[in-house]
């Protein structure tokens, strides 16, 4: 062999490298848990997934899908009645140590049985994790990934969880991963493999190990009907617990069942039904918060009167698109509010009303919503249906015209955060400065409506600054409040524009009396018979007599008011704040208030246009002259025959005057008003002789006044005497009253008023009956001509007079000058039970008496003993736990590895004892909860105490007697006793309450006794009560018992007092009932008691010791059957005789003095024997006192 000549090597020093050592990346993670209550009952739930939950201000989600937080877990339940629960909030744990190493090779499996588990946690560690770069010495981290498996029922591996350590820790390292399981029969198999191969080097740090297995028993609260999210993270993200917030769709409400909330539209005709949707229309708001009975004021008043219909209109009013201020569009009206305290109902009502521009108030026996929008009008008064033609008017003060507003309003952009808008009238400031007004835009998460809202109130306040107050007659009741009308007034106006139809059909119509001016093209409004006001052009005018356009839909009825408009002069429209009932007047009169109404304002204020100020006076605006040469003259006028003095006032027409008040007086009398009216005259008919002076002050078209004008004292010669007397009166029976009627002589028309009087005899008081007091019934004015009186017993007879008052004071005869005028309340039975039966249903002891019989509440929800305690564990105070027999309750809050149960009094209070085994429980529990805690300024002061006792067993042999498996779990037997006692006071109100249960029960099978006892102080009301109820069940069969005692009584003097007895069965899936009520109270006026049965038999049985018994009095289905009776005033309608009916009295041989039999014979004897006289079909026949027939007329043969 050669040698290789070749020589390698190198000269020199190179560089040195210095190991590194990377940085530990591997760290403990803590984990936060939240659940947030969102909503009481479903929502519509989260408006865009992920990116509606917020953190601390920021979104969890991106639009593009990305996360702005690792490791967040949200989950969502909407509050439906059967939601499914949140896994992993809220469990009992149990901790099994494993500390197996892991190895690629050998996967850990360990088998699960416990079927009521709803999770495990694999909790994996690694000692550490690092390799070592052979090379240069550098440490680095290293990675290692993971599988775990689920093996249901003996099934196939499911992964659940694919993971991996990676990174560097030079100590060990944990983390826990929870597998959630699924339903199983027989258990689990979980499985837990190494993906990546041992190292098995010394270079590198990659042992891994099963450290432990938590079992886990989820407590699955489900929260019912409550919409909530469960929100988990990562702590390390957050400095503290991270505020949160949702933009949710809110509460399902009820809607029209044809409406479609997404598309706010309507589909067909509505017929009045709902369905469950979400929706931030106002006006469906304002129902549900009205008719919801479990945040409402549902509980008080009924779905049935609240005017849907109405709110139907407003609705869509709502839902009408309109410019958003941004170049787009948006709904004119949406609410969204969060209401999360307690709030007073009208004014959470008014403040839901306000975001429409409305008001909800009582009218009819309904809650009647209406809003500011546009509508037609719904009637036209003037001087025709005015009373007296009058029209007062009121202005607004000028600082409440207002010219700059300040909106508040929630930016969504913002994450809700309130905004101001500030809104502006740059003509409005030059004529009026700066005249500001501030308000919350109640739900408006708006900028556009926020703005609309500010134009509204600078609209109305601008453009709505007249009221008008008139009285009318019945005519009041046409419109109500929220409606719009046309008010037509002469003297405003300066000329008469409205009346009265004499006649007409539906293409011409004849009026009262011209107006002021009409020309054809003009329009003509008229109010049909339906109440309907419809509009037509004029085509022709003859006279009195118009012809329109086009046919009315249905031809007016004279006396319907007319109203012509033309382009120069048009009426005004108010809109009614209030109608009220003048009850101190003695005519049927009500008042009517309004406020000033421009249509144009709504298109202004959504889309920008020009206010238009209707033309509604031809009157030049100055100061008044009055008017000159007052003068009276008397002369005699014959209507029908009827001679009547009329005193006739004229004066000379002042410049510029609209109208006129006149007044007179008599011989230096009170002066008294004869009217306003527009023309130079005006007639007093009926007027008395004496000397007379008239004044008459005119009004321009401001309604200024001038100084009055006088005339001379003038003498007239009139009338002398009394009036002259009634005509008739009359009596009709009415149920426990007597109805009243009576007429007019001819020529009566200056009667003032009728006096009726009334009395139990047949006299009046005069010279020869100064004793007798009859009363004064009552005073009703003229042309009134009937009263009824009520508040009777039937069958009452009273005695009535009346007489005619005169306009003078002048008093006429009594009718009738003799005898009187007898009237009776009905003696019907069959109207009387008809009356009375409708006023009890309607009572509310009728209602709690037919009402169903709760079922006592099952034992066992409330004697359950605690969960074990669990080192690992934290308490909250009040949380409750059991240990070595004993149960303990938090009196502190206890950290995890706290203070252990029965080592320390001040941390655990003990209450009670519990044995539990395999196949039986034993508990005692006396448990006292004691609180003082101060909320909103109010103190409140709680003491609770709670005593209960409880057993069951599960044994061999607890099914035999139904023949089912021994140890049968739906045959467990049960027994047990509980008190709960509570006294609760705070400023206002005191409260003390005692429920006891006692309760046996074997699987379906259980009876039960609760005895309720309550004291409450609310205020200004005290009440008490106490409830007895039993109740036993078999399967479906149940029987129930109760007994209520019911107070109440309040500083308002209103007092109350019930006593209720009611028993029920279910049998064959029917519900029966019966019992018998007790009440006397005053809450509806005078006191009133009552004492209601309920039954299909009610018998009054005679107390025998021993033998059959008669019951005297039986009602059986509705018939009453009586053994004997002794009546001594009786009203019978019909009356059918089985036998006979005779007299009481007898004559000497003991026979009845009269006698009628069910064959149709008649005996009538005298009382001294003297003979007798018979009746039949046949005849009659005549007996002396020795019987022998005397005398015979009829048919015989």
């Amino acid at each position: 062999m050669g040698i290789d000549p070749r020589i390698t090597g190198a000269k020199g020093g190179g560089s040195s490298h210095t190991p590194v050592e990377a940085p530990d990346t591997l760290r403990s993670i803590s984990y936060f848990q939240i659940e947030d209550a969102l909503s009481e009952g479903e929502i519509g739930g989260l408006v865009n997934g992920l990116q509606s939950v917020r953190l601390d201000g920021t979104p969890v989600a991106n639009p593009d899908g990305s996360l702005n937080f690792k490791g967040v877990s949200v989950q969502v339940r909407a509050g439906t009645q059967d939601q499914s629960y949140i896994p992993g909030y809220g469990s009992v744990d149990n901790e099994i140590s494993i500390s197996t190493e892991l190895k690629s090779e050998s996967p850990w499996v360990r088998a699960v049985n416990n079927t009521q588990l709803s999770a495990v946690a694999i909790t994996l560690q690694v000692d550490a994790l690092q390799k070592n770069n052979a090379k240069n010495g550098d440490i680095n981290g290293y990675l290692i990934q993971y599988a775990i498996d689920v093996s249901t029922d003996n099934g196939a591996y499911q992964t659940v969880i694919n993971g991996a350590f990676n990174g560097k820790s030079s100590g060990p390292y944990q983390r826990t991963h929870r597998v959630d399981l699924p339903q199983a029969t027989a258990g689990w198999n979980v499985r837990v493999r190494r993906l990546t191969a041992n190292a098995h080097s010394a270079t590198t740090a990659d042992t891994t190990r099963v450290v432990s297995m938590t079992e886990i028993i989820d407590a699955k609260l489900r929260y019912p009907n409550t919409a909530y999210v469960a929100i988990s993270g990562d702590a390390s993200q957050f400095q503290n617990i991270p505020v949160r917030s949702y933009v949710c769709f809110g509460r399902l409400l009820r809607v029209p069942s044809n409406y479609d909330p997404s598309t706010r539209t309507y589909s067909g005709v509505w017929d009045g039904s709902f369905k469950a949707a979400w929706t931030d229309n106002p006006a469906w708001i304002l129902y549900d918060m009205v008719s919801n009975n479990r945040f409402g004021l549902g509980d008080l008043i009924d779905a049935s009167l609240v005017d849907k219909w109405e709110l139907m209109r407003i609705s869509q009013y709502c839902d009408q698109l309109v410019p958003d201020g941004k170049g787009g569009q948006e709904p004119r009206f949406r609410c969204s509010v969060y209401l999360q305290s307690r709030e007073d109902a009208f004014r959470l009502i008014g403040d839901m009303a306000s975001v429409f521009s409305g008001v909800s108030y009582w009218m009819g026996g309904a809650i009647t919503t209406v809003a500011d929008m546009p509508q037609d009008p719904v009637y036209t008064y003037s001087a025709a249906n005015v009373i007296d033609g009058n029209f007062s008017y009121q202005s607004s003060p000028r600082k409440t015209r207002f010219t700059t507003a300040l909106v508040t309003w929630n930016d969504p952009e913002s994450n809700f955060r309130q905004r101001v808008e500030y809104v502006s009238d740059d003509a409005a400031i030059a004529r009026y400065g700066i005249q500001p007004t501030e308000f919350v835009a109640f739900g408006c998460t708006s900028q556009g409506q926020a703005h609309r809202r500010g134009l509204w109130s600078l609209r109305t306040s601008q453009y709505e600054t007249d009221s008008v107050t008139f009285a009318v007659g019945l005519e009041g009741l046409r419109a109500a409040p929220g409606q719009i009308i046309r008010v037509q007034d002469p003297h405003r106006a300066g000329m008469r524009q409205a009346g009265r139809l004499s006649a007409a059909t539906t293409t011409t119509v004849t009026l009262d009396k011209a107006p002021g001016e009409a020309v054809v093209g003009d329009t003509l409004t008229v109010h049909l018979p339906g109440g309907m006001a419809e509009t037509r052009t004029i085509t022709g005018i003859d006279g009195l007599v118009f012809t329109v356009s086009q046919p009315f839909t249905d031809a007016p009825v004279a006396e319907s008011v007319w109203t012509v408009e033309s382009a120069t002069l048009q009426t005004q429209t108010y809109r009614i704040l209030s109608v009220s009932e003048d009850t101190g007047q003695n005519e049927i009169r009500f008042t009517i208030n309004a406020v000033q109404h421009n249509a144009s304002k709504f298109e202004s204020i959504d889309k920008g246009a020009q206010i238009q100020v209707p033309p509604i006076s031809k009157l030049p605006v100055g100061a008044q002259v009055p008017p000159s040469n007052v003068r009276i003259g008397g002369h005699v006028v014959v209507e029908q025959g009827i001679a009547n003095n009329v005193m006739t006032i004229e004066w000379d027409a002042a410049k510029d005057a609209a109208s006129y008040k006149v007044e007179w007086q008599k011989d230096n009398g009170a002066w008294i008003p004869a009217g306003t009216v527009a023309t130079t005259s005006i007639d007093v008919v009926g007027v008395y002789t004496g000397t007379y002076v008239a004044r008459v002050t005119a009004y321009n078209a401001a309604n200024t006044p001038s100084l009055a004008a006088m005339s001379a004292p003038t003498a007239i010669t009139g009338k002398t005497g009394a009036p002259p007397a009634m005509t008739s009166l009359s009596c009709q029976s009415l149920v426990f009253g007597i109805g009243i009627k009576w007429t007019f002589p001819e020529g009566a028309t200056d009667t003032q008023r009728t006096e009726i009087w009334a009395s139990t005899t047949p006299q009046r008081p005069d010279a020869d009956n100064p004793a007798v007091v009859p009363y004064h019934l009552g005073d009703y004015a003229y042309p009134s001509s009937s009263t009824e009186l009520h508040g009777l017993m039937a069958g009452t007879s009273l005695y009535f007079w009346g007489r005619l008052v005169d306009k003078a004071g002048n008093i006429g005869p009594w009718y009738p000058q003799t005898g009187a005028i007898n009237g009776q309340s009905s003696s019907d039975a069959s109207a009387i039970l008809d009356v009375l039966t409708g006023q009890i249903e309607k009572d509310q002891l009728a209602q709690d008496l037919r009402s169903t019989i709760d079922s006592v509440a099952d034992l066992q929800s409330f004697v359950k003993p605690p969960a074990p305690w669990d080192t690992t564990h934290a308490y909250a105070v009040g949380d409750a736990v059991s240990k070595d027999g004993r149960m303990y309750r938090a009196l502190v809050a206890v950290p995890s590895g706290g203070v252990v149960p029965g080592t320390d009094s001040h941390t655990w209070q003990d209450v009670g004892a519990a044995v539990q085994t395999a196949t039986g429980l034993a508990l005692g529990m006396a448990d006292t909860s004691l609180k003082v805690e101060q909320l909103d300024g109010v103190v409140k002061a709680t003491a609770e105490k709670t005593d209960s006792v409880y057993a069951e067993v599960n044994p061999i042999g607890a099914g035999e007697m139904t023949g089912e498996p021994a140890g049968s779990v739906t045959r467990i037997p049960s027994a047990g006793f509980y008190v709960q006692t509570i006294a609760q006071v705070d400023n206002d109100h005191a409260l003390g309450r005692r429920i006891e249960t006692t309760q046996a029960q074997i699987g379906d099978v259980r009876s039960a006794v609760t005895v309720e006892t309550q004291a409450r102080i609310d205020g200004q009301n005290a009440l008490a009560s106490q409830v007895t109820s039993v109740d036993a069940k078999a399967g479906t069969a149940q029987a129930t018992a109760q007994q209520a005692f019911n107070v109440a009584a309040g500083l308002d003097g209103k007092v109350s007092a019930t006593l209720s007895s009611k028993v029920a069965i279910t049998a064959d899936g029917q519900y029966y009932s019966a019992g018998y009520a007790v009440g006397i109270d005053n809450s509806t006026g005078p006191v009133q008691s009552r004492f209601l049965v309920m039954a299909d038999r009610f018998a009054v049985l005679p107390s025998t010791g021993g033998g059959s018994a008669v019951s005297p009095f039986v009602i059986q289905n509705g018939q009453t059957f009586i053994n004997q009776a002794l009546i001594g005033t009786g009203w019978i309608t019909n009356a059918m005789i089985g036998n006979v009916i005779q007299s009481t009295a007898v004559d000497s041989t003991g026979n009845p003095v009269w006698k009628l039999d069910k064959s149709g014979q008649i005996s009538l004897r005298s009382s001294s024997a003297a003979g007798r006289v018979e009746l039949d079909g046949t005849g009659g026949r005549v007996y002396d006192a020795n019987g022998t027939l005397r005398v015979r007329w009829g048919i015989w043969g």
